[in-house]
C-alpha cells in the first residue's frame, strides 16, 4: 500500500492552489473584456487560463502518484509562500503601474527568487515578454490591459 501524501509536497500544493485561485480571478475578469468583430478579446487570456489549469492539472496527478519530486525541504513554506506575496504584489502593481511594467517586475523577481543568476537573461525575458504581450495582446487582440493608476494619472 502506498503511503499517504505528506509534508514532501505541501508547498508544491500550496503554490498549485493559490495559482488556480488567482487564474480563477483572471478567468472573471475576461467576462467584462469588450467584443469586437467575431471574435471576443477574452479569447486567448482563456486561452492561456486553459493551459494554465492544464498544467496545474498535469502536476496534481504527478503528485498523486507521487511521480513528482518532493519538496527539497519537506514542509517548509518559505519559498511558495515567496512566491504567493510575489503575486499578491503583481496584483496590486498591475493596479498602480500598469500590467505592462508590473510584469516586467514579476518576472524578473520570481526568477531572482528562483535563485537564476544570469542578470542579462533575466532582463530579456522580463523585458521579451513586456514587449510581445504589448504587441500581440494590446495591439493586435485589443485586449484592455490595465493602465495602472499611476501611469493613467501621470500620462492620461
Amino acid at each position: 500500500m502506498k503511503k499517504p501524501i505528506g509534508k514532501e509536497y505541501l508547498g508544491q500544493g500550496t503554490v498549485i492552489l493559490v495559482l488556480m485561485l488567482v487564474s480563477a480571478v483572471f478567468l472573471a475578469l475576461t467576462i467584462w473584456f469588450p467584443v469586437r468583430g467575431e471574435v471576443s478579446a477574452a479569447v486567448v487570456p482563456r486561452l492561456w487560463i486553459v493551459g494554465i489549469y492544464s498544467c496545474l492539472i498535469y502536476l496534481v496527478v504527478k503528485i498523486l502518484r507521487k511521480t513528482e519530486d518532493p519538496d527539497e525541504v519537506a514542509g517548509d513554506l518559505i519559498l511558495p509562500f515567496k512566491f504567493i506575496f510575489a503575486t499578491i504584489g503583481y496584483i496590486v502593481l498591475m493596479v498602480l503601474i500598469g500590467y505592462f511594467l508590473a510584469s516586467l517586475f514579476f518576472i524578473a523577481v520570481t526568477m531572482t527568487l528562483l535563485h537564476y543568476k544570469r542578470r542579462f537573461v533575466i532582463l530579456a525575458i522580463s523585458g521579451g515578454w513586456m514587449v510581445f504581450s504589448y504587441l500581440i495582446f494590446y495591439r493586435v487582440l485589443y485586449v484592455p490591459l490595465p493602465q495602472g493608476l499611476l501611469i493613467t494619472a501621470f500620462f492620461g
